[in-house]
């Protein structure tokens, strides 16, 4: 029997949430500025003095996850493998399109971010579905939900919360992770 979620896969997504933390503490800290100016966390992807901590905030999130993807073998998380694959694949567009080098570069950025989230925010009505002790699940999902809009109200103005809000989301999409990693770390029926 083969287990649906092993202890290697959620060692993968702590090495990715790390990178992803780490890169966006060391930013900052060497550019503080960034939490005022409503640009979110993209805002440290235009700067020669963040873009290398930046780099390794969204490249090392997307690399542990294209190794989790890679480590969901069992049928009955096929929906998670698949996700993680493109959740990679969206960070490495995120990261090398910076908005501000042109028009094209600002609309692929934004598109990728804004199906990051989206993916994210319709892998956690699945994962509600897929658990079957759901309160966690829905907390996390609804901080998701309500952080979300706040990150597409702040998107565009000149003022808001927009990276506190993509913090947020992206925590609360983590905590989602763990949990469901925990409750799906059972033996699978499949061999």
């Amino acid at each position: 029997m083969n287990r649906v979620i092993t202890t290697r896969t959620t060692k993968l997504f702590t090495c990715g949430l790390s990178c992803f933390s780490l890169g966006l503490v060391i930013c900052l800290i060497l550019k503080p500025i960034g939490l005022s100016v409503n640009a979110g966390i993209s805002y440290f992807g235009n700067y020669r003095l963040t873009i290398i901590p930046y780099a390794i905030a969204i490249m090392g999130y997307g690399l542990f996850a294209l190794l989790i993807a890679a480590s969901l073998n069992a049928a009955d998380v096929l929906p998670l493998r698949y996700s993680f694959y493109g959740f990679a694949l969206l960070c490495l567009i995120i990261t090398i399109t910076p908005y501000s080098v042109s028009s094209f570069f600002n609309i692929a950025h934004t598109t990728a971010g804004t199906i990051l989230f989206v993916w994210q925010l319709v892998l956690s009505g699945w994962l509600i579905a897929k658990i079957k002790d759901k309160l966690w699940p829905i907390i996390f999902s609804g901080l998701m939900l309500l952080s979300g809009i706040g990150a597409a109200l702040y998107l565009h103005g000149a003022h808001g919360l927009l990276i506190q809000t993509q913090i947020v989301f992206q925590l609360s999409f983590a905590a989602l992770i763990y949990y469901a990693f925990n409750k799906l770390s059972v033996k699978s029926s499949r061999t």
